[in-house]
Parts: C-alpha cells; sequence; structure tokens
C-alpha cells in the first residue's frame, strides 16, 4: 500500500470519528456552533493527514461554510421534540460524512505523498 492511500486510510477514520461524534451530539439544541469548530479540527487533521502544509483559510472556510450552513438550516428542528432531534441527527450527520469525503477528496488530490 502507498503511503497516499496510508493517508487516505488515516484521513477516512479522521472523518468517520468526527461524523460519529457528530451522530452524537447533533441533536442538543445549539450544537452547530460546537460542530462548526469540529469540522474545522475535521479540515486540518484531513490535510495532516495528507501532509499537506499551508491550508488556506479560503479552503477552511469554503468546506467548514458549506457544512455549517446546512447544520444551520437543521437547527430549526431543535424546536421539535423527538422527531426534529432524530431529523437532526441524521441530517447533521450526513453533511458531517460529505463535508469529510469533499475534504479527502481536496487534499488527496493537493497532496505530494508517492502512491
Amino acid at each position: 500500500m502507498g503511503q497516499k492511500a496510508q493517508a487516505e486510510s488515516r484521513a477516512r477514520e479522521i472523518v468517520n470519528n468526527w461524523t460519529l461524534i457528530a451522530g452524537g451530539v447533533s441533536w442538543i439544541p445549539g450544537s452547530t456552533l460546537v460542530l462548526g469548530a469540529a469540522d474545522i479540527k475535521m479540515v486540518n487533521d484531513v490535510a495532516h493527514a495528507f501532509d499537506v502544509r499551508g491550508v488556506s483559510a479560503e479552503t477552511v472556510f469554503a468546506a467548514v461554510g458549506a457544512s455549517f450552513a446546512g447544520k444551520g438550516l437543521v437547527e430549526l428542528l431543535s424546536f421539535i421534540p423527538v422527531f426534529g432531534w432524530i431529523t437532526k441527527g441524521i441530517i447533521a450527520t450526513g453533511i458531517t460524512k460529505a463535508t469529510g469525503e469533499a475534504i479527502i477528496a481536496y487534499f488527496r488530490d493537493r497532496s505530494l505523498l508517492p502512491d
């Protein structure tokens, strides 16, 4: 297995861990603020896995902004007990996973690690 494949495997572990965390806390009202900060950490961790340095603020804000916007919209579901909380959790988890997969693709393409 090449270094880039190993990095991708590690990056996927990072994304999956953050996705589980999002699923565990996303039902809590106001959690989108915390999840936004977690998304920034996820971006930096994935960049590090691919040994990509000097991640631009634009990259972080593009990824996190899209995720935060989506999670912000589902925050309204916090006001609907049980059904809203469950639905919010499912959607926020999906958004985190999709954001993570996009970040993996972005940094895999920019990584100088050997295949």
